[in-house]
């Protein structure tokens, strides 16, 4: 027991370093050479970015996700770089040097050869006076005081401080590249995210005057019932005129006035009806959708589908949702 709880305060002792280091950089970044450089990097033709051992696992994420808002990068290896590789950058592209040392050999060997073939090179660097961090055009303080580590050896802090500037530098990237939601689901048709943007209600709402259950105020509430259940939709859309919606019934609604109500007899629809209910246009996404229905203290099953005229023109259900974008 004593020897797990040591590990346990070693291990919270690990996470609060940790936010202190990143708490410190925040504080010591220079937020306007970061802005800079994101303006720059907007505009490049290309982002190439460079790194060796840990630092090309940063490099390579960096490139991953700059590709995945659209911003044409990549990854270069600084030996494949000296034997050939560093032909694939051109004047229009930005370099990215990533180091915490600031004086790995193999990207300092480089540095005179790519100076001459870019628009710029920008460093996220853990020694800005190092021979990396005086080489670069604009260079990125990512320093640390000493890794989370017990042994003081093992990349911890300096990879999380790395991955927080780089993330604060691609959020500057994102707004300066004028990158929309929709933008973005569009390089991620086939995905998860791009399902939820880019699905609209219109492509799964059930539509069709005789699928929706339409009801007049003035119905009973036997009547109601029984068109709730021959449609199976769990609700009632409430309309005079089977399109302008005037309230909407669930069957929430109606197991709430059974329980209530002893005598049903005369009741009516406009008696249990919601008078101001939740609706969605057909253009919303899903993802708008399912943050309508689920983020609220008591969550929607069902949601009436509107266009600008306040026409009900579908039904859109949660676990129809559910099955798509889960």
């Amino acid at each position: 027991m004593s020897k797990d709880l040591h590990l346990n305060d070693i291990a919270r002792q690990s996470f609060i370093h940790d936010i202190y280091e990143l708490q410190q950089v925040s504080e010591r970044i220079d937020w306007s050479s970061l802005a800079k450089a994101a303006e720059i990097i907007s505009i490049a033709d290309q982002v190439v970015c460079i790194g060796v051992g840990k630092s090309a696992i940063m490099a390579k994420r960096c490139a991953s996700t700059l590709t995945s808002i659209g911003k044409k990068s990549m990854f270069l290896h600084p030996i494949e770089a000296l034997h050939g590789d560093i032909g694939i950058i051109s004047s229009g592209d930005v370099v990215l040097l990533f180091s915490n040392s600031g004086n790995t050999e193999e990207v300092v060997s480089i540095i005179p050869y790519i100076k001459t073939r870019c628009k710029a090179i920008i460093g996220i660097i853990g020694n800005v006076n190092s021979a990396i961090g005086t080489s670069c055009d604009i260079v990125i303080d990512a320093s640390i005081e000493k890794e989370s580590c017990p042994l003081n050896t093992v990349p911890s802090s300096s990879l999380l401080v790395t991955t927080a500037v780089t993330n604060a530098l691609i959020a500057a990237i994102t707004v300066s590249s004028r990158i929309t939601k929709d933008i973005f689901a569009t390089f991620h048709p086939a995905g998860q995210l791009g399902r939820n943007l880019l699905l609209t209600v219109e492509s799964l709402m059930i539509a069709g005057k005789d699928a929706l259950p339409f009801v007049e105020s003035t119905m009973m509430l036997k009547d109601v019932i029984i068109m709730m259940s021959k449609k199976g939709l769990g609700c009632a859309i409430v309309s005079e005129n089977g399109r302008n919606i005037l309230g909407f019934i669930t069957d929430g609604d109606v197991r709430r006035c059974l329980q209530n109500n002893d005598d049903l007899s005369a009741m009516k629809a406009e008696n249990i009806m919601s008078y101001s209910p939740i609706t969605i246009q057909p253009k919303a996404t899903l993802g708008d959708a399912l943050s309508l229905m689920e983020d609220r203290e008591h969550k929607i099953g069902v949601l009436p589908v509107c266009d600008e005229q306040g026409n009900c023109i579908g039904i859109i259900r949660l676990h129809d949702i559910a099955g798509h974008i889960r």
